[in-house]
């Protein structure tokens, strides 16, 4: 069985933002045609086997065997600028937050290929079936190693893809159907800087407090002794912004199913009417943070004898709380998981021929983003004895070696009932649903070449500011 049709297209696209990306971590880029369209009319475009990812409907218009493959390298130049403090010591004790170190001006520039494959195969005159593989969604940022906003970003990769088997069947001259499931993986890898310093200026004052009272100056001096010690490695040759940074690296995948649906109506030659479905797609990550642990980090340097001074306790009694800032009860590694929602996307689309040669279509999106409304990465713990009252079972559920988590935000893996730094970590994004607005035009210039033009518009799924992250892109 030979292929009686093959097409092999290339298209490098280059995209300028002074913030990021739009669109979410929506990506469009799966077929070289529809991107030259902007995007505009993909449902009812449908002029190869790509309309396996943009309206499975259309595939019964393909001739013979078909296989398509594209690549796009999508260039993102994001600028942020931000002032970070540190606010939960110091606003606890009455002091005035203080300024993380590093630059707030950082640039990510990164180049990401987004690759696209399909097959299609007539089967006969009203039938036809294929395979497509696609990345639908997607993120990618890297900045700068000690830049202020180190806490909550420095590199971020998410990417999915599609694997997804399709039928399509002409029901009537005018009107066609076409879907098949969806098979989607997920892998992602965060990076960003734990402050252990402060997690160790947290258990010494706690320590303090079970033994004197504490007050502002005791406080005062704690953190200034803490900045200072750190301030006096740096000058000591240490290339780290903050001596007590530690690397936290976070590394997931997962797979999860969806499908996708298409019809597309034909009333006359001239004109065709497309609408695409493709089904959110649940997932739950797993994975494992990366960081030092108790023998890598330096406590010696970090805490000293001067910081135990100055908090009024036992020099011992401070070690012993600092540790705990970076085990089990604090900043030591673990496996993770991350329940993610990726959004269902609806796609409407006219396509209208004015002359046999001049094409004017046109697009409305609707992406439901309000289901992806944060980045939630939760520590998991094996308990060996019973779940208590505010424990919901994850894994089974007899109550004895299953993942917990802890309705008030993580898992307790000491079994202390206090282990509040094992608490979720969770970047809110307070998405909203969002629209995108397209119009294109081809042009058959000869029997050899096209010509087509196209521009689209994404809105920003972001509802507030505020909640705007590095982790993400989220401008119109």
């Amino acid at each position: 069985m030979s292929l009686k049709r093959l097409t092999v297209s290339v298209c490098l696209l280059s995209l300028a933002a002074t913030q990021s990306q739009g669109a979410g971590l929506e990506l469009n880029q799966h077929g070289v045609k529809e991107l030259s369209h902007g995007f505009a009319g993909t449902a009812t475009l449908l002029e190869d086997a790509s309309a396996i990812a943009h309206n499975p409907a259309g595939l019964t218009r393909i001739k013979g065997q078909q296989f398509v493959g594209g690549l796009t390298a999508l260039y993102a130049d994001i600028d942020y600028d931000v002032e970070v403090r540190r606010e939960k010591i110091e606003n606890r004790y009455g002091l005035d937050p203080t300024p993380v170190s590093g630059s707030g001006d950082a640039n990510s520039s990164q180049i990401t290929p987004i690759p696209s494959l399909y097959y299609g195969y007539k089967v006969n005159e009203d039938t036809a079936v294929g395979i497509g593989v696609y990345a639908p969604f997607g993120s990618g940022s890297e900045f700068e190693e000690n830049w202020a906003g180190r806490y909550h970003a420095e590199d971020t990769s998410q990417t999915t893809l599609n694997i997804n088997p399709t039928f399509a069947v002409n029901l009537t001259d005018t009107l066609s159907i076409g879907g098949g499931p969806v098979i989607q993986f997920y892998e992602a890898e965060l990076t960003n800087k734990i402050d252990v310093g402060y997690l160790v200026a947290e258990a010494v004052l706690k320590e303090a407090e079970e033994q004197v009272t504490v007050d502002e100056g005791i406080a005062e001096n704690v953190l200034e002794t803490l900045d200072r010690l750190q301030q006096d490695r740096l000058e000591e040759g240490d290339s780290r912004v903050n001596a007590a940074d530690v690397v936290n690296e976070v590394e997931m995948d997962s797979i999860g199913y969806g499908f996708s649906f298409g019809i597309l109506w034909e009333p006359n030659e001239q004109t065709r009417v497309g609408l695409n479905y493709r089904s959110r797609v649940n997932h739950i990550a797993e994975g494992q943070t990366k960081r030092p642990t108790l023998d890598e980090v330096d406590i010696e340097g970090i805490l000293a004898e001067e910081l135990a001074d100055r908090a009024g306790i036992d020099e011992q009694d401070a070690r012993d709380a600092a540790r705990s800032a970076v085990d089990e009860r604090g900043a030591a590694p673990g496996d993770i998981f991350s329940r993610i929602t990726f959004p269902e996307v609806a796609t409407l689309s006219v396509h209208h021929e004015l002359t046999d040669r001049f094409a004017l279509m046109g697009s409305l999106s609707y992406i439901n983003w309000s289901v992806f409304n944060e980045i939630r990465l939760e520590h998991k713990t094996r308990n060996a004895g019973s779940f208590q009252d505010d424990d919901i079972p994850v894994d089974g559920g007899d109550g004895s070696g299953d993942i917990t988590e802890n309705r008030r935000g993580g898992s307790d893996l000491t079994g202390s009932g206090d282990d509040v730094r094992r608490r979720d970590l969770v970047q809110p994004l307070e998405f909203k649903d969002a629209m995108r607005y397209g119009m294109g035009a081809r042009y058959q210039f000869d029997d050899h070449l096209v010509l087509r033009t196209g521009v689209s518009y994404d809105e920003s799924p972001l509802s507030d500011s505020d909640f705007r992250t590095p982790r993400g892109p989220d401008n119109d």
